[in-house]
């Protein structure tokens, strides 16, 4: 199975949003790992830089969904989203290809990357084993969890040209046990973000595997640390 483009752009709008939000990134003075990650919750800290509730529209989007209804099935749940390249990728951009499956955690192993080039001109390259393609302005790519892809960035000024959200179908269930093998890699490469305590949304469909959709949402309000707990 390999990455490819869809058939379907996204809508002007929802190109314009894109653009408009990275560009917060640029105004940034000193952006930060959770300035690139879980972009679409209204709960996280990159929500204080970026519209949230405007990302969560655009990954729930029924144009969207229905596309990748057509990878994973009807029911289908989101998880995480973010702008790539990594910063920790950048600038040069030129690392190994690797597969999504270590940002799953899911079981049975199911789900698809949305890919969403939003640069004009184009300035994403995707580069996976059995060749590479230029990720044009509102284009979509549907990656499966398992496929090794590495995203090449063309953009001077540094910015992000793609984001991403991931999306498992509601048959599978998402394993909220931090102490097993996957979150323990995720802890280590991500130490940042707790992925075992991420929020899901239901965006299509029926959820099957009885997932725990209460955990991540409305954490506990922040205090000084001079302040009574």
């Amino acid at each position: 199975m390999t990455a490819q483009p869809i058939p379907y752009s996204m809508p002007d709008q929802a190109v314009r949003f894109l653009q408009d939000q990275s560009a917060r990134l640029a105004g940034h003075r000193a952006p930060r790992p959770w300035h690139y990650a879980e972009l679409h919750n209204p709960w996280a800290r990159a929500a204080a830089l970026y519209d949230s509730w405007g990302f969560l529209d655009l990954c729930q989007s029924p144009s969207l969904l229905a596309r990748i209804a057509g990878q994973i099935g009807e029911d289908i749940i989101l998880f995480d989203s973010q702008w790539l390249p990594e910063a920790r990728q950048r600038p040069a951009g030129e690392v190994a290809a690797e597969s999504d499956a270590h940002r799953f955690p899911v079981h049975p192993l199911r789900g698809v990357t949305a890919l969403i080039a939003f640069t004009d001109p184009p300035a994403a390259t995707l580069h996976q084993q059995c060749g590479s393609f230029e990720l044009g302005c509102g284009s979509i790519t549907l990656v499966d969890p398992e496929v090794p892809y590495r995203l090449q960035s063309r953009t001077r000024d540094d910015l992000p040209p793609v984001f991403a959200a991931r999306y498992f179908p509601a048959t599978c269930r998402y394993l909220r046990d931090p102490t097993v093998p996957l979150h323990r890699t995720l802890t280590e490469r991500y130490p940042l973000f707790d992925y075992a305590r991420m929020p899901l949304w239901l965006v299509r469909g029926e959820d099957r595997a009885q997932n725990d959709f209460v955990t991540g949402f409305n954490p506990r309000a922040g205090y000084w640390s001079g302040a009574a707990r």
